[in-house]
């Protein structure tokens, strides 16, 4: 989201140069800079001790292609506290431990998505309202389902499996 007026006072924004960021939406009397605002999403692999990832369907995001847990950064949140969070409520289990993998810009969507890696024990899922279906399965053919090269689910797959061999 670009900024016209100051979010703090209503005045209409300057433009001011600012550092290396060059021109920047300026409040003159409130002397601050509004830079472009954007969601930020963490994108979590959930892998178990067999090294079975965790596949979610969720119909409002696709009926082709399976995805991971996933959902927005709150405000005061960390994207840790996110992935983690997310985790236990769209599949009902919690991270062992947790590792950033990666992160993309997803054009189309004008959204930051970083991905992480959590470990998990394996255990029945229970599911949120948000997703239609999950599935465990061995991350080599979890590599088939997920949306194709480019995507950051593919991505962290690859990598995940690229760190076994």
């Amino acid at each position: 989201m670009q900024f016209f007026y100051c979010p703090q006072c209503g005045r209409k924004l300057d433009s001011r140069p600012f550092g290396d960021d060059g021109t920047t939406p300026w409040c003159s009397h409130c002397h601050k800079p509004y830079f472009e605002i954007f969601p930020v999403v963490a994108i979590t692999m959930v892998v178990d001790e067999l090294g079975e990832v965790a596949l979610l369907k969720q119909k409002y995001l696709s009926s082709d292609y399976y995805n991971f847990v996933s959902g927005y950064v709150k405000p005061g949140e960390t994207a840790e506290d996110c992935a983690v969070r997310e985790v236990r409520e769209e599949i009902g289990v919690t991270a062992r431990s947790l590792r950033f993998m990666c992160s993309q810009w997803a054009e189309e969507q004008q959204m930051l998505l970083l991905g992480f890696m959590a470990r998990v024990e394996k255990m029945p899922f229970t599911l949120s309202g948000e997703v239609d279906e999950a599935v465990w399965l061995p991350a080599v053919q979890a590599l088939e389902k997920v949306y194709p090269a480019g995507n950051i689910t593919h991505t962290m797959l690859a990598q995940y499996l690229k760190a076994q061999k």
